[in-house]
């Protein structure tokens, strides 16, 4: 998804030899700030995934051992310190758009900066964007750098994250049978209807291929008023607050059925935070 707010800060260049740190990025003001129901939707399951945070630790590791392998290669490599000090707010769409302003202003599509600081992809894309011919093949290159940094750092704990994002999946499907959902789901059907508005969930508002048919165009003025009308009913119907309810209770469980499962997921989690620790302190030393 494409991000942007005003670019903020600059890489570190390596040159003449001398390998300095990279400035660390400052966490930026948030573009939307997150309401306070979008604080509210943490989830059972949300242990077993990495933070945004965390993400951000595993790209600055594996950015160091990129920038290692092309310097001993005679490269530089712009590193660029991802900031770990960021919300998480990563159910903030799993129920489809819930505020009203962002509806208000961009429908269904997910605003640059919405769920995580644009800077970093600005970063990203301004570097590759600067690569030469020769550090593009030696830094993406089927064996390049990034590949090796990649395999020293694996982001996926194999076969368990597949079975993870099945369980996920589980919750969120499972949870609208819960009756006080149904009850919810149903109020908000209504509601929809009475604007003269059709869908079965918000998922079916949201993939309303008349929104997507022209995307290159933005949000049409029809969409964003099918999405305030949208976020409106979820709110009279209580419907987020019910359904994140359900999941919890729900997620609960599935933890506890899939319990060896997710122990895997978290050792492998726990893996990759410690190799990221090692190689982010070897910098510093």
């Amino acid at each position: 998804m494409s991000r942007r707010i005003a670019f903020l800060a600059l890489v570190t260049l390596l040159a003449g030899g001398c390998v300095p740190a990279a400035r660390p990025i400052p966490a930026p003001t948030p573009a939307f700030p997150p309401s306070e129901q979008v604080k509210a939707l943490a989830l059972p399951l949300d242990a077993y995934s990495p933070s945004l945070a965390e993400l951000y630790t595993s790209a600055n590791a594996r950015d160091r051992l990129t920038r290692d392998c092309l310097k001993a290669a005679g490269l530089d490599w712009k590193v660029i310190a991802r900031p770990t000090s960021v919300g998480d707010y990563r159910n903030r769409r799993r129920y489809g758009v819930i505020e009203r302003p962002v509806a208000r202003d961009f429908g269904y599509h997910v605003p640059v900066g919405l769920l995580t600081p644009a800077i970093v992809d600005e970063l990203n894309n301004a570097r590759d964007n600067s690569l030469s011919p020769r550090q593009r093949d030696a830094a993406y290159g089927p064996d390049g750098c990034a590949a090796q940094a990649a395999r020293q750092l694996p982001a996926d704990p194999g076969p368990a994250a597949a079975q993870l994002a099945r369980i996920d999946h589980a919750s969120l499907t499972d949870s609208q049978r819960a009756p006080r959902v149904a009850a919810a789901m149903a109020s908000w059907r209504n509601c929809m209807a009475r604007r003269g508005l059709h869908y079965g969930n918000p998922f079916a508002a949201v993939s309303d291929r008349r929104w997507w048919a022209t995307e290159s165009a933005g949000p049409s003025p029809a969409e964003k008023s099918v999405a305030v009308a949208d976020v409106d009913c979820k709110e009279q119907s209580k419907l987020v607050d019910e359904w994140h309810a359900a999941e919890v209770g729900l997620q609960h469980d599935l933890i506890q059925r899939n319990a060896a499962t997710l122990e895997r997921v978290k050792a492998g989690l726990d893996s990759e935070r410690a190799r990221a620790s090692a190689v982010l302190a070897t910098e510093l030393s």
